[in-house]
């Protein structure tokens, strides 16, 4: 007897069918029912579910699954679940404890036939209308909805004009146009869809997006943004490393406690106030003033005891009292392009640079005729310069490395902004170098611009050839 396609039920076997087909999500999707009982974000989700005569002439279309759910650790909760009826129709409320995007499954006979992705917003009704087997994409439509397809549209369109920008013969004045262009859409889509979730997440891009390119719209854009935002933290975050480039690390604490004002005003989470708090740590820590970082770190971990800034701040204070110039550097395990282990150990007796970046970072990029400058005024052997791109995207990393002459080692973190080496090395802002050197201590961390004073500590550690044949010259015209 042939296998039934999951597409096809027949509407004799639809009670037996859904009653395994129950059974099933219960043991492997549904999991607890936490993020329903704790709802305080509420939306309706509903539409159809048909399936092509050329699969099934039978028009009977019950029979299919559709649920919201919220991955919890090892569990899944779900946050919605309706059944078809016979003419595909189904309708649900879905109940999170936020609103966010969550992944929605398409089920039939035990089989997932569609799987996507639905924002849930408070009061936001959402349609899904499909015919199987899909031959494009599936969209749900609502304003909530409608605004995540505008900021994806924007986000795909962008990156292919950055892929192409770094493939072809680098043009800045193009390169900024498009980011200030994108940066500009992202910016606007709170005036389409006022209010949605997803134009507030594009707000907060928008702003990370023209950091280093335009510093004072980058805190303008900041300033605006309300503090029930739910990347306020991030983009206050943004806003602090491009006012302290502006204007110095006084004038970005000065922002910060009037961020936290704002947040204290508006009632935010504790995760905000938390964030915001935590960002005057990385501002003493940036600024290598000890005292103040331990003192700042103490008083996080003493206003949120029982949360996991108490953690982070024990952390800051870690990075307070060993990482500043002078401590040994963290130990690390990279592994390069080409698949070969770097460790800090093994690199012993040579100076080692540390330089953190994104490939599509301006000022990363103007850097390079100066960064090759430092190597190659250096012997190769004596200066072992390690990059580690936070670009997780491999496509735009190596178009960046084409046609460029880099020279040392590169690395690519799979975990992009969320590498661990970041937290390690106390790494806020891109691009950061951080200088250690033959005996494993830290030298400085040098950020932004300062590759000035890098280069200064760098021909102290390592004497450029100019240098050494200046000394030498110098010991000939004593000699007697």
């Amino acid at each position: 007897m042939p296998t039934p396609h999951p597409f096809s039920l027949p509407a004799a076997s639809y009670g037996l069918a859904a009653s395994l087909l129950c059974a099933i999500l219960l043991i492997t999707a549904c999991g607890s029912s936490s993020a329903q009982e704790s709802a305080a974000v509420e939306s309706v989700l509903r539409g159809s579910i048909t399936v092509s005569e050329d699969v099934d002439p039978s028009g009977d279309y019950s029979g299919f699954s559709v649920l919201v759910i919220q991955s919890t650790g090892r569990e899944v909760d779900t946050l919605g679940i309706a059944q078809t009826d016979s003419t595909g129709a189904f309708s649900m409320t879905v109940r999170a404890n936020e609103r966010s995007i969550y992944p929605y499954v398409v089920q039939r006979r035990g089989n997932t036939v569609h799987q996507g992705e639905v924002v849930v917003a408070d009061g936001d009704t959402a349609s899904l209308e499909m015919e199987l087997p899909l031959r494009g994409l599936a969209r749900i439509r609502s304003p909530e909805n409608d605004a995540l397809m505008a900021y994806r549209n924007t986000m795909a369109l962008h990156r292919q004009s950055m892929v192409q920008g770094l493939q072809e013969e680098i043009d800045e004045s193009r390169m900024g146009q498009n980011i200030r262009q994108t940066s500009s859409i992202l910016w606007r889509l709170s005036d389409s869809f006022p209010g949605s979730y997803m134009a507030d997440l594009a707000a907060v891009e928008s702003i990370a997006m023209i950091e280093g390119w335009n510093d004072s719209l980058t805190v303008a854009r900041s300033l605006e943004l309300k503090p029930t935002n739910p990347r306020y933290g991030e983009a206050m975050r943004i806003a602090r490393r491009a006012q302290a480039e502006r204007e110095g690390q006084a004038s970005a604490l000065d922002l910060l406690e009037q961020a936290i004002a704002h947040a204290e005003e508006a009632g935010v989470s504790t995760d905000t106030r938390a964030t915001l708090m935590a960002e005057v740590v990385r501002t003493h820590l940036d600024s290598l003033e000890r005292d103040a970082a331990l003192d700042a770190a103490r008083t996080l971990r003493n206003t949120y005891p029982d949360s996991d800034w108490a953690e982070w701040a024990t952390r800051a204070e870690y990075e307070a009292e060993n990482l500043l110039p002078g401590n040994t550097a963290p130990p690390f395990d990279l592994t390069t392009i080409e698949g070969d282990t770097l460790s800090l150990d093994a690199l012993r007796g040579r100076p080692v640079l540390l330089e953190f970046y994104r490939p599509e970072g301006r000022l990363y990029r103007e850097q390079i005729p100066t960064r090759n400058a430092i190597y190659e005024g250096t012997e190769a052997q004596d200066l072992q310069i390690i990059s580690i791109s936070l670009q997780p995207d491999s496509l735009l990393n190596e178009a960046f490395r084409e046609g460029r002459t880099l020279p040392g080692h590169h690395v690519i973190a799979p975990e992009g902004a969320e590498s661990p080496l970041l937290e390690t090395y106390n790494i806020a802002s891109l691009p950061t170098r951080v200088l250690i050197d033959a005996e494993g201590h830290i030298v400085d961390k040098y950020l932004g611009t300062a590759i000035v004073a890098l280069q200064e500590d760098l021909r102290a550690l390592v004497p450029s050839d100019a240098d050494d044949a200046s000394q030498d010259n110098a010991s000939q015209d004593d000699a007697p």
